[in-house]
């Protein structure tokens, strides 16, 4: 096992200093968890044409494997945000709180659409994902 301090780029995940939540469901059961050291970025693209216009909303999630951060895991279909997120109440039913969890109703809120781990010397150096 390699030593995070011997990674050529450790030391340049200086932009890696937010929040953020990722929220993971499985049908039954819902993770929330809170990433201290990571980097969101938002993109919004407007494009028009003959028929109109029209938008695209994108974004890059890095999540570098460090102390705070050891084992980052995001799953396709994982829901992201910046800062620390809600949760459910206590009691309350998490499937159609999942089910209410969307972009459209939670300013900020993003579905992860593909996730790409980065390995050096055959490790998990940092977790990209995006939509």
């Amino acid at each position: 096992m390699i030593s995070l301090g011997t990674m050529p780029l450790i030391n340049d995940y200086s932009l890696c200093q937010q929040a953020v939540t990722v929220y993971h469901f499985d049908g039954t059961t819902l993770t929330r968890t809170v990433y201290s050291k990571a980097y969101l970025d938002s993109k919004k693209t407007e494009s028009v044409d003959r028929t109109g216009s029209s938008e695209a909303n994108g974004f890059l999630l890095v999540i570098p494997r460090c102390a705070e951060n050891l084992d980052p895991t995001v799953y396709v279909g994982d829901k992201v945000m910046y800062g620390e997120g809600p949760s459910p109440v206590e009691g309350e039913d998490v499937s159609q709180w999942w089910r209410s969890l969307i972009p459209t109703k939670v300013a900020g809120l993003h579905v992860v659409r593909y996730v790409d781990p980065k390995y050096w010397a055959g490790e998990v150096c940092h977790v990209e994902a995006g939509g």
